[in-house]
């Protein structure tokens, strides 16, 4: 706290700061001089404590303030009035100015007895009524900056005395006696921490954190936190850890030898003497080329030092290695040791060698190496490293076959056996095929791309009416009545006009052979079989199928047809609603919740909305009659001797569809003439439907060489377009149970009505392809299977007739 202030006396001023205190009043080179005291007297001083002034008398003189006599320090205030014989001091105090304003008067009373300060050497003689005063050293006594209240001042002395055997007391109440208990017994304990008192293992602390320190020969030195609670009879527990001793390993030979201790190795020789805990180890050296040693050391720690020495035994033997072609690289347990031919020496036991050679595969096998027992391992023959090349076509999505092999569509990334020759050839529909060799070095890589010429073939349009318009593909081409050029392969062509139902069309342009599309269109007004009523039940949406005559199997003369597709003419009198959907695995569980369709070639089956599989025919009927009991129409089928079979005659109840329904669904209205679920010639047009396409190479043994539908095993259904009729799936995704009883038709039977198969047998007819099937006999409408039991590719949809 910086202090200053004015010291006015007879009429002269001067500024004081905090050096000029303190003052001394009346003593030798005062500041203050007194009249009637000696000169070289001190009768009070006045001094500064953290800026504030206070006042001190000295020796016999009476010192005052505000008439108050003063016999110990006190603090001054703005008005205090100190009188000191006839000298009065007025303290003026202000914020902006501070003095201490000294005036002389005459005594008010008789002097007192003069003084004389003693001298250093020894006492003079006293005069009669002379008062000898013996100095001391000025020692200023601040005391707190409080208001003083004189009435109510402390004995300050008899707190001093009192205050440090209060403070022990205190002390001596709050310790406790804590047992500090070192094992072994220390050779030097100490506990550092608060100020304590202490003999031998027991100490008396205050509550706290300590901590203690410990030492021993032969042991590490002991630094712990001690914490002391005040809870009583308090022992503190603490361990010497024992230094570890030093084992020097002194081995032949001297190089090249693992060290281990207690199973982790420590080194390789030469190594400095090793850190070991005191107590019984097992050590272990082991080197190339040598037996293992194994053998127990007793360590005795504390730091001593230690020598173990041993002699390993050979065990070895020379092995030789060869490989076609020669200079590859050898590696014995990963380690490279040279290049074929190559002999050298390896230690006894099973060993991993891999031999490698740029431009090769890797070769490997495990040989065992006796001691002492020359080896030599069989010729590694290694294998080139494939060619890969990257293929594109334009336009992409062709497929490559490489000498003859059908291997993907473009763009295609395929290895190749390197330093021959490959026959590549690449086809897409609509065009002419492209052709090329190539012959790539021994981990070659190479980027190729082939150009494959449209073909071309011509479509004529022509429609009723004729102002309706023309869409190949999605695409507006005009008005009908024109001829199309179009490459050679599938292409939807669809007839439209306002107010008119549209018809489509697929169509597979032919080079050199015209071909015509001839379309009246039906008036929204016209009564059809394609605006027919439909109707849901539990999720299904059902179609009403038109009555009508058309022809069942196929003729002898079709590629891929089979004895039980006798032709035979059959017509639908009554009609019948037929479900556009396969039966989903949701559908299914509202039935029967515990059902599981499964996986095949670990794909997954059951999803919500793939088709339900691994069902029996007699679980599709009973499905069939849980619908019928939701819709409240009686069931068609019923018990017979321990088997489900149809009632006769057949209700309304929901039902699997008849073969007949099923053809008629599948073949559409022309006559019943409609080959593939696409059209009437191959290839499989994209899109088409769920089949054992390239992505199925993994399931099925024979796929459809260039077609692709991105699903290996079931499709959720109505993934694919519908036919013409709007029915699903009825080519491909899976095969269907339907409601005949199987037989073969006998050939040139007379038309039948209504055919529902025979009333009873234990097979019944399977139609449609599924995921797994791709061949010409299997993809045709007309394709008839049997079964008994459930398969990973058959499920079914539901029929029933109209009201």
């Amino acid at each position: 706290m910086t202090f200053t202030c004015l010291f006015e006396e007879g009429g002269r001023t001067r500024r004081l700061g905090p050096d000029d205190f303190p003052l001394a009043l009346g003593g030798p080179g005062a500041d203050v001089v007194v009249p009637g005291l000696a000169e070289e007297d001190a009768a009070a001083f006045l001094a500064l404590d953290d800026g504030e002034l206070f006042a001190q008398p000295r020796g016999r003189v009476p010192l005052s303030i505000g008439g108050r006599p003063v016999t110990a320090s006190q603090w001054l205030r703005d008005g205090d009035e100190l009188r000191l014989m006839g000298t009065r001091i007025r303290v003026v105090w202000r914020a902006d100015r501070k003095s201490l304003q000294v005036q002389h008067r005459p005594l008010d009373q008789p002097a007192e007895p003069p003084s004389r300060v003693a001298p250093a050497g020894g006492e003079p003689p006293v005069a009669e009524g002379e008062v000898l005063v013996h100095p001391v050293p000025f020692r200023p006594r601040p005391l707190p900056l409080v208001t003083p209240r004189p009435e109510r001042r402390l004995p300050l002395r008899a707190l001093a005395l009192a205050l440090p055997a209060f403070l022990a007391a205190a002390v001596l109440f709050a310790a406790r006696v804590v047992e500090v208990r070192v094992e072994p017994e220390p050779e030097g304990l100490s506990v550092r921490g608060l100020p304590h008192l202490g003999w031998g293992r027991t100490r008396l602390l205050l509550p706290g954190d300590y901590t203690v320190r410990a030492e021993r020969e032969g042991y590490r030195p002991l630094e712990a936190r001690l914490a002391v609670t005040g809870a009583r009879g308090q022992v503190a527990r603490f361990v010497l850890e024992r230094l570890p001793g030093r084992v020097a390993v002194e081995a032949r030979p001297a190089q090249g030898v693992r060290v281990f201790v207690d199973g982790a190795e420590r080194g390789t020789t030469p190594l400095p003497p090793l850190e070991v805990a005191a107590g019984e180890h097992e050590v272990s050296l082991r080197a190339e080329g040598y037996r293992t040693l194994t053998t127990r050391l007793s360590v005795a720690g504390g730091g001593a030092e230690q020598t173990l020495k041993a002699t390993l035994a050979p065990d070895r033997a020379p092995v030789s290695f060869t490989s076609a072609p020669a200079e590859a690289t050898v590696s014995v347990d990963g380690a490279p040791v040279g290049r074929t031919p190559l002999t050298v020496t390896l230690s006894s036991g099973a060993r991993a060698v891999t031999v490698t050679l740029a431009g090769h595969k890797p070769a490997g096998r495990t040989i065992d190496v006796v001691a002492e027992r020359p080896l030599t391992v069989p010729v590694f023959r290694l294998e080139p490293l494939p060619g890969r090349l990257r293929l594109a076509s334009d336009p992409p999505g062709a497929a490559v076959s490489v000498d003859g092999e059908f291997r993907g569509e473009t763009p295609l990334e395929i290895a190749v056996s390197p330093q021959r020759e490959h026959a590549l050839r690449l086809t897409k529909a609509g065009h002419e095929p492209a052709q090329a060799s190539v012959t790539l070095g021994l981990g070659e890589e190479r980027a190729l791309s082939l150009v494959l010429p449209a073909r071309l073939g011509q479509v004529e349009v022509s429609a009723e009416p004729a102002d309706a318009e023309v869409v190949v593909d999605g695409e507006a081409k005009g008005r009908v009545g024109q001829t199309l050029t179009l490459s050679a392969a599938p292409h939807e062509i669809e007839v439209r006009r306002s107010g008119y139902a549209p018809h489509r069309v697929t169509v597979t342009p032919r080079p050199d052979f015209p071909q015509a599309v001839k379309v009246r269109l039906r008036s929204l007004q016209e009564p059809k079989a394609a605006s027919a009523p439909r109707l849901s039940v539990q999720g299904h949406d059902l179609r009403l199928l038109a009555p009508g005559r058309f022809q069942l199997g196929a003729s002898r003369r079709e590629p891929g047809r089979r004895a039980n597709e006798t032709l035979r003419e059959v017509e639908l009198q009554r009609p019948s609603y037929v479900s556009l959907r396969e039966v989903t695995n949701a559908q299914f569980r509202r039935f029967h919740p515990a059902h599981s369709s499964g996986l095949f070639a670990s794909h997954d089956l059951d999803g919500d909305a793939q088709p339900v599989v691994r069902v029996t025919w007699e679980q599709a009927a009973e499905y069939c009659n849980w619908l019928s009991a939701q819709a409240g129409l009686p069931p068609v089928y019923v018990s017979r001797g321990g088997k489900l079979a149809a009632a006769a005659p057949m209700g309304t109840g929901f039902r699997l569809p008849t073969e007949a329904e099923w053809s008629r669904a599948a073949r559409s209205p022309e006559g019943g003439a409609l080959k593939y679920p696409w059209g009437a010639s191959l290839p499989v047009a994209p899109g088409s439907g769920n089949y054992a396409d390239e992505s199925a190479r993994s399931v099925v043994p024979v796929v459809i060489q260039g077609y692709q539908d991105r699903f290996p095993v079931s499709s959720p259904v109505g993934t694919f377009p519908p036919n013409a009729l709007g029915f699903f799936d009825l080519g491909g995704n899976v095969a269907e149970w339907v409601h005949d009883v199987y037989s073969i038709p006998a050939a040139g039977a007379p038309l039948e009505k209504d055919p529902a198969g025979p009333a009873a047998g234990d097979l019944h007819v399977i139609l449609g392809s599924s995921y797994l099937q791709g061949t010409v006999t299997e993809l045709r409408l007309s394709y008839r299977d049997y079964a008994t039991k459930p398969r990973p590719d058959v499920g079914f949809r539901i029929a029933r007739y109209a009201e």
